[in-house]
């Protein structure tokens, strides 16, 4: 495995939280603020669960629900899956497609280091593609 494939070396480090009890509205406000699909909804050092943008649009734009009454712990989703921060980017990408997610939390040593997206396997490829270019 070269150092290039880890998860590490392509995930966003920046870990935005939110509250179970902020509305949809502040969520989606604090997404676009960050340019990020998804936040990971924590009550004081407590991680319950992630929220992305594909879960407001689906849970509540698409139900016709008033977002700024609507909280994020009613259409978060209560499983953090991750993977280890080492992991090669294929097993990964493998994992959120058997999944069926866009975005999945990296952990290092038990802890919460990253997010991983859909984006982010974006430029992976991208930068291998340009690089079998050069040879």
């Amino acid at each position: 495995m070269t150092i290039l494939n880890r998860v590490k070396d392509y995930m966003d480090e920046k870990i935005v939280a939110i509250s179970p009890e902020s509305s949809a509205t502040d969520a989606a406000k604090l997404m676009l603020g960050n340019t990020i699909g998804s936040l990971v909804v924590k009550k004081g050092e407590i991680y319950l669960g992630v929220l992305t943008e594909g879960d407001i649009s689906r849970k509540v734009t698409a139900l016709e629900k008033d977002p700024a009454k609507t909280l994020v712990i009613d259409i978060m989703v209560k499983d953090i899956i991750a993977v280890e921060s080492r992991s090669t980017m294929r097993s990964a990408f493998l994992e959120m497609n058997k999944r069926k997610i866009r975005h999945i939390a990296v952990t290092e040593n038990g802890r919460y280091v990253g997010i991983l997206s859909i984006k982010d396997f974006a430029n992976y490829y991208s930068s291998r593609v340009k690089k079998r270019a050069k040879t």
